[in-house]
Formats: structure tokens, sequence, C-alpha cells
């Protein structure tokens, strides 16, 4: 690889980045991404593989909706399946304010022409027998989306952009960012300079170290959370959708042969030092979502087998939404999703190629997506997060 002629270079090998990659070098430019470890090693691959239309903000509902096609036409555009599986999505609420939340979610949700049931409890229960416990007095129910194998949209996109003609760079750690006057014109790195008359910052939870490196305060925050796979003994039903219960902040979707998987934060949504966190789940936290789930739910026990288990973060900011925006000339900023990432990276990759281009990207205005948000007070504009 040539590195003089680069067009752009894409700061982390996560979802995020391998799409805004892909979709640059198929719209003909010349491309790196630049990862310090594998691709999706980061934050990628440490969720659930939810892919979710029921949002609480118009924001997010958009960005879904430009990915969907994407993840329900893969195979055929990639050449690999991820497995995608439409299960839908059922939010319970049984307090008077969690009900009130789904109702206001409910009216956002039908204005946006997304396909959306507002049910009580007995609605709940005779439309999903195995839910005959729950103690729900609302429910909220989109059968739009579902999950997918991350692993293997990694893999995707990889392979799609190595048949574009763009390359990945591993084992290569960004040290500071090329600016003249003011504009950046590429990065440095433990491997020497990459010129490029674009940088992409999809760095995930580095992405404010990055933006430093320009001299940009932009105040990401990181939250850990953590899943399990369990089997319980009774097998799950895989036509069951996935549960959210918004009092006890906990949620379950089938897995497979019989297994769910279980997590929530049960009123700890507590941010973290990327630096610090640790990838193991912690055994109080995995006594304690179970009695939570299998109290929510009734379809496991609280000392269900642990199949597997595992911890990450979802890199975002106060008010749960992403920056996306041309931060300075030359620097494009794409991170801070709050475990939206995934499902939305299609959209994303749409969206910065055309930024690239100069283009204003086609049918959504991101404008409200601009770190200039944040210098003044921000109050929490995505609700519905699990």
């Amino acid at each position: 690889m040539n590195r003089t002629t680069l067009d752009v270079a894409v700061i982390g090998a996560g979802v995020i980045g391998l799409s805004v990659a892909y979709e640059l070098a198929r719209a003909g430019a010349r491309v790196v991404v630049l990862e310090r470890h594998l691709p999706g090693a980061g934050q990628s691959t440490k969720t659930g593989g939810g892919v979710r239309l029921a949002h609480g903000s118009k924001m997010n509902v958009e960005l879904t909706r430009m990915s969907l096609p994407v993840w329900e036409d893969f195979p055929t555009r990639f050449g690999v399946d991820p497995r995608y599986r439409e299960t839908g999505h059922l939010f319970l609420a049984q307090s008077m304010q969690c009900s009130a939340t789904l109702r206001d979610q409910a009216d956002l949700l039908l204005n946006l022409d997304v396909p959306t049931n507002l049910l009580d409890g007995p609605g709940i229960c005779e439309r999903w027998k195995d839910l005959a416990q729950i103690q729900a007095s609302t429910g909220l129910h989109c059968p739009v989306g579902g999950y997918l194998d991350h692993h293997t949209v990694i893999a995707g996109y990889q392979r799609a952009l190595a048949d574009m003609g763009g390359h990945l760079e591993l084992g290569v750690r960004v040290e500071d960012v090329l600016i003249q006057d003011g504009r950046v014109e590429g990065v440095t790195t433990s491997t020497g300079p990459f010129p490029a008359k674009f940088v992409i910052n999809a760095a995930g939870p580095e992405a404010g170290v990055i933006a430093g490196y320009a001299g940009l305060k932009v105040p990401f925050v990181s939250r850990r959370h953590e899943l399990l796979i369990v089997r319980p003994t009774q097998p799950v039903p895989d036509i069951l959708p996935w549960l959210i219960d918004t009092d006890r902040q906990v949620h379950l979707r089938p897995d497979g042969g019989g297994r769910a998987l279980i997590g929530g934060f049960m009123g700890r949504d507590e941010s973290t030092d990327p630096k610090l966190y640790t990838r193991e789940y912690s055994a109080d936290w995995a006594r304690r979502v179970r009695s939570e789930v299998s109290k929510a739910f009734g379809l496991t026990e609280p000392d269900c087998e642990i199949v597997e288990g595992w911890a990450g973060l979802y890199p975002g900011t106060f008010d749960y939404l992403p920056v996306l925006e041309e931060s300075l000339p030359g620097l494009i900023t794409a991170a801070g999703f709050s475990g939206t990432g995934l499902m939305h990276a299609p959209a994303i990759g749409t969206i910065v190629a055309d930024m690239v281009s100069g283009r204003t990207p086609d049918g959504i205005d991101i404008s409200s997506l601009s770190s200039g948000r944040f210098s003044k007070p921000s109050s929490v504009a995505e609700t519905s997060g699990f």
C-alpha cells in the first residue's frame, strides 16, 4: 500500500469503522483502516447483536430504518449469512411512570409509521402464552427487529472491504492527528505517518482520545454492561420477542436451542474508564440479574445454568445519541452510539461516505448530532436503551 496516495484513513476496525471504509472504497476512495488489535475485537462483538426499530428517539428510528435493508440482504451483498433473526421487541412496564413512558414511545413510533402495538396485561398473556406469569400492566410491541451474529458481520465487512481495494492495517496505534493550516491531513502512528485527505474517528471508547489529539474536547462516556447466555430447565421458545422489563431494567431474548441471552443495568447505569474495565462478568451481578430476570419474565430460574458470559462497554454520550459531524476540516467523527453502533453501522457508512464526497446525506438531517449540542445543558434524548 502506498501511504502517500490515501484519500481516507479510518481509525478503528469495529463495525462502524469497517462499514464506513467499505462504503468509501465502494465509492472509489483509497482507504486504509487503522486498528490496534483485531477487527471487531473492541466493543462491536461484546453486545447481544441487537437490531431494533423500537427506539425512543426519532433519530435512532431513522438510522435503524436506513440500516435494515442491509441486514435483511446481507447474505446477498456480502456473501456470508449473519443469521439475522427477526424476533421483534416487547417492552413491559408495571409502574405508572414506566407505563406512561411506553405510551409516549408508542405515540412517537406510530407517528413515524413504525409497526407498533400497545397492549395491556391480559392482552400480552393472550398473545404469548409463555408469558402468563408476568405482572406487567402495559406492553409495547414492535415486530420489526431482532438479532444477528456480529462476528459474521465483521468478517463480511472485512472481506468486502478487501474486495473493493481497501486496506486494513493491524497492530497500528494512532498517536497524533496531523493538522496543517487548520485542516486535518492524516495521522501519525506507531508505524509512521499516514497522510490522508480525510480522517474518520470511529475509535469507539477511544474516540475522545483521538478528538483530544486534534485539540477538541468531546464529552464521550463509556458505560459498562454485562451479558449472560443461560440454559433454563424449560427451554425458552424461539418465537418469543426480545423482552425488556423497564421497571426492573433487565432483558431477555431467545438464543436458540432453548437458551436465552439475559442482561440489564438494574439501576446501575454507570460510566467507567475504558482502560480499567474488565471483560469478565461479575459474579454478584450474575446472581442478581438471574434473580431479577426470573421475577420479570418467569421463563428462567434464579439459579439457571450459565453457559457463557462477558462484559463490554457502550461508548456513548450524556444524551445517549452519537456524535456524527465534520469536527474539523478533514476530520469526521462517528462515535458515541451508546450500544446502537452495530444496528446503525450500514446507515453511518452511507452517511459518512456522503460527507466525504461533499454531498448532503440523503433523507436524514444529522445536524442535531453535532458535538456543539453539549455546549448547553443536555437531557436524555434516547429513553429506550437496555
